[in-house]
């Protein structure tokens, strides 16, 4: 599968190889990207990716180009990338989850552009950010949302627009959500949108057998049954001896019930996480995909050549809250309604409800800006405390910050002090959370397409479609958040579903997984550690982390995620030092 990337503002021959967009002047776009350019007098609007454009609406696209309206050109169905073009003005914008992003950088007064980070980054000969890749080990990237791991290479946050003109920059808000729906009036347009944005993939875009993860959980296994409503589906999946029966189960429940043959990539000790080689595709950013590549390529085979293969990536953020709901509760003066779901949910799995009530009061106190300054003194003193209150937090510290030099510490700590300065201090944790939650999955979506584009496939992820992102989050998180059922958006949008799927309430772990793919690879991790640039720039004490990495057994892995961070951004590191831009094109 070719490559989809997008660029705009410079010139030089090894930058802008590709083919140029007729009508579109100072862009150009990789082989793989499919467009369509609308064009009236004076502006011109682009579409890139995955999109649904229906007859009789490019006027309106036009003239709201025109006015300046940009907002109104990101509601398509599908996801995309779009450019509008004017005499005085260019827009760039991606999508709301970042599956879609934009990246920019200035040299002089010119202002450079493009969907690949990695590609601006050899463009203007930056290096990796290394004191920003040590606090997104420790704090995680959602703190930093205009930062890239590259120096000098800014990021447009995922729900904004890039607008250049002849002054400089701007960034536009695009999110156009307001979140005070209730389920049950939000539930209809959650299901058309959704519906819809399966539809009209296998009919249009496939017109054929279409590829479809299965894995038993709620979010693919509704999309492979949406799908197979219109076309016949080749459903895929994993397993090992480590991962799930019982989501295996479940996989073959949902393939039976959509009539259709299950595909199951049955995984040995060479598929296991924590394996790489130097011939695989390196991402724009650390990717956890980039540590699994062997078993998705496994189970992805049978998927190789079709147009489309659907995941239910982006399902946990939009079908679900958490429990930010309730600090946003408490936030809005709903104190007595917070309590009452607090206190439901910590009795019907056995916690104690006035510790996390606590806990929620004490978050819906601080705010985004307190949390982060309060990390960052933590972080200067080295006052690592990892346990977790079973509430979400606006800024967790992993026990990664342990493996930090005090160079590394005072660089991390300085980064959170520059981030609290410039939040919202009044944000609500609910929709700050959804937001996180959103560019994190977008990110890990995004990082995988140069992975699969070798083995042909084009993955497609609807819940990230800004259509369905926009639906469901219309609705307020409270009443999205399951207290006492699992997603509770899904039954009452899609009631045909069968009952056994939405009223799943388990879901397998990988943390087995994830711990024998440690032991087994656990020589070479330790080498790619030891030899990593951080460790070489003095930030982090390779061997404290060893130390952590070592003491991963069968029954002890509390590091084990703060390891696997640690793991993929030495691995990036690694790659990135001998791979030529042309190695990206």
């Amino acid at each position: 599968m070719k490559e989809e990337w997008i660029t705009g503002g410079a010139s030089s021959p090894r930058w802008s190889a590709g083919q140029h967009t007729a009508g579109m002047p100072g862009v150009t776009m990789g082989p793989g990207c499919r467009s369509r350019v609308l064009a009236d007098e004076g502006v011109r609007v682009a579409f890139v990716g995955d999109f649904l454009l229906e007859a009789g609406h490019e006027q309106a696209l036009l003239r709201a180009a025109a006015a300046g309206r940009w907002a109104e050109l990101t509601y398509l169905p599908g996801s995309y990338w779009v450019i509008a073009q004017s005499a005085t003005h260019t827009f760039v914008c991606g999508d709301l989850s970042g599956f879609r992003s934009v990246f920019h950088t200035t040299r002089g007064p010119q202002t450079i552009w493009s969907t690949s980070a990695r590609r601006l980054a050899q463009h203007i000969e930056a290096e990796p950010d290394l004191a920003m890749l040590a606090a997104r080990l420790v704090a995680g990237p959602e703190h930093w949302p205009d930062r890239t791991v590259y120096e000098d290479v800014r990021a447009v946050p995922p729900g904004f627009g890039l607008l250049l003109d002849g002054s400089g920059t701007e960034l536009v808000d695009v999110h156009g959500i307001v979140p005070t729906a209730t389920l049950a009036q939000g539930a209809p347009a959650f299901a058309q949108a959704l519906e819809r944005s399966v539809s009209w993939r296998v009919r249009q875009v496939a017109g054929g057998p279409v590829g479809a993860d299965v894995s038993g959980g709620l979010d693919s296994s509704t999309l492979a049954i949406l799908a197979a409503r219109d076309g016949e589906v080749r459903a895929v999946t994993y397993a090992d001896d480590y991962t799930s029966g019982e989501d295996l189960l479940f996989a073959r429940r949902v393939a039976a019930h959509i009539d259709t043959d299950l595909h199951v990539g049955a995984g040995g000790r060479e598929h296991l996480p924590f394996g790489w080689t130097a011939a695989q595709p390196l991402t724009d950013q650390p990717a956890a995909v980039s540590l699994t590549t062997a078993q998705q390529a496994l189970y992805l085979g049978p998927a190789a050549g079709l147009p489309l293969h659907f995941t239910g990536t982006g399902g946990d953020v939009v079908l679900d809250s958490c429990s930010a709901a309730w600090i946003g509760m408490v936030q809005l003066g709903e104190r007595r309604a917070a309590r009452r779901q607090v206190t439901g949910w910590a009795r019907a799995r056995n916690r104690s409800p006035r510790e996390l009530w606590s806990a929620v009061t004490e978050a819906a106190g601080s705010g985004h800006a307190d949390a982060l300054r309060a990390a960052a003194r933590r972080t200067a003193r080295g006052d690592f405390d990892s346990r977790r209150s079973g509430v979400w937090s606006w800024c967790h510290l992993g026990q990664s910050g342990r493996w930090l030099t005090a160079e590394g510490r005072e660089r991390v700590s300085a980064l959170l002090l520059q981030a609290a300065a410039t939040t919202d201090a009044d944000a609500r944790a609910d929709l700050t959370e959804q937001r996180f939650s959103l560019r994190l999955i977008g990110a890990d979506a995004r990082d995988t397409v140069p992975l699969t584009a070798p083995w042909n496939i084009h993955q497609v992820h609807p819940f990230l479609d800004n259509e369905v992102v926009r639906a469901a989050f219309a609705i307020a998180p409270p009443e999205r958040h399951g207290v006492t059922s699992f997603k509770p958006l899904l039954p009452a949008a899609l009631p045909y579903l069968p009952a056994w799927l939405t009223g799943r309430t388990s879901k397998g772990s990988f943390t087995r997984q994830l711990t024998a793919g440690m032991i087994h690879h656990r020589a070479a991790l330790s080498e790619t550690i030891r030899s990593s640039a951080l460790t070489a720039a003095g930030l982090l004490d390779a061997e404290l982390a060893l130390a952590a990495l070592a003491a991963v057994d069968g029954t002890q892995a509390g590091s084990l995620y703060d390891l696997q961070r640690l793991a993929m951004t030495c691995q990036w590191l690694a790659a990135g030092e001998h791979r030529p831009l042309e190695a990206a094109c």
